[in-house]
C-alpha cells in the first residue's frame, strides 16, 4: 500500500518529506522545492476550498498573506507538528470519502428525470431531503427537481453544505481508516517522519524552527497522502482481505 501511494506521489512529480532531521539547515527546517501547486492540483476547486481553511485552521495560515510573512520564522514544537500532518493525513481521506459519497448522491438528483414520478416522491419519504442538501441549505423543496437546480445555483457551497449535514454516525463513517493495514500505515509514516532518530517515537519536545511555507507544505503533502491512501485502500481491499479496523 505504501509503494502504490509512493507511485502516485511520483506521478505528479512530488517527493515526500524526508526525515525532518533531513530538512534542517543552519538550526531551521525548510522543505524546499515546496511543490504546492502540484499537490493542490490534484483536488477539485471545492475539496481545496475546503483545504485552505484547513490550513487556517491548524497553522493560522492567511490566504492572502505576503512572501514576507510566508517566510517568516516561527516555532512550533516537533510533537505538536507531528500531530498536525498526522490529522491532515485523516482529513484528506475524509475529504475523498466525502466528496466520492457526494458525487454519488448528487448523480441520483441529477439522473431524476430517468425516474418515474411515483419513484420520484417515494425518495423524499424515506429522508433522504436531508443527506442531498443537507439540514442547513434547503427549505422543504417539492420535488427533486427543485432540488437539483437548487444545488446548480450554489455550485461552489454544495460539498460544504453537503458536509455540514452529517449526522455523528455518517461523519464517523467518512473519517474513520477502514483497515487496520491503513492505521498501521499512517502510524509508521508519521513515526518516520518526525520520531526521534533514536527511538522513532513522537513524544519528543523538541522546538522546530520553521516558517509557515514549509508547514504548509507538509499540509499540503498529508492531506494529498490521506487522499491517495483512500484510493490505495479501496483498489488493494479488491484484491487482498484487510483486517477492518
Amino acid at each position: 500500500m505504501y509503494l502504490l501511494i509512493f507511485y502516485k506521489f511520483s506521478e505528479i512529480r512530488v517527493h515526500l518529506v524526508p526525515r525532518l532531521s533531513r530538512c534542517i539547515y543552519n538550526g531551521r527546517l525548510e522543505i524546499w522545492p515546496a511543490r504546492d501547486w502540484a499537490l493542490e492540483c490534484i483536488h477539485n476547486f471545492e475539496v481545496l476550498e475546503m483545504i485552505k481553511e484547513h490550513l487556517t485552521t491548524v497553522l493560522g495560515w492567511k490566504p492572502k498573506s505576503n512572501v514576507t510573512e510566508n517566510w517568516a520564522t516561527t516555532q512550533i514544537r516537533r510533537f505538536q507538528l507531528g500531530q498536525i500532518y498526522a490529522a491532515s493525513i485523516l482529513y484528506g481521506y475524509f475529504l475523498k470519502s466525502a466528496s466520492l459519497r457526494h458525487h454519488l448522491e448528487m448523480s441520483l438528483v441529477h439522473s431524476h428525470h430517468d425516474l418515474p414520478s411515483s419513484n420520484v416522491s417515494g425518495f423524499w419519504s424515506y429522508g433522504l431531503k436531508d443527506l442531498f442538501l443537507g439540514p442547513n441549505c434547503s427549505s422543504q423543496p417539492t420535488s427533486l427537481g427543485e432540488a437539483s437546480s437548487r444545488q446548480e445555483e450554489k455550485e461552489e457551497k454544495k460539498l460544504r453544505c453537503y458536509v455540514m449535514g452529517f449526522d455523528p454516525d455518517t461523519l464517523q463513517r467518512c473519517a474513520k481508516l477502514k483497515s487496520k493495514e491503513a492505521v498501521n500505515l499512517v502510524e509508521k509514516h508519521s513515526c518516520a517522519l518526525f520520531g526521534d532518530e533514536k527511538t522513532g517515537l513522537l513524544e519528543t519536545d523538541d522546538v522546530i524552527s520553521t516558517s509557515f511555507s514549509s508547514m504548509k507544505r507538509l499540509v499540503l503533502e498529508a492531506v494529498a497522502f490521506g487522499s491517495f491512501l483512500w484510493d490505495t485502500e479501496e483498489y488493494v481491499g479488491s484484491v487482498y482481505n484487510l483486517k477492518e479496523n
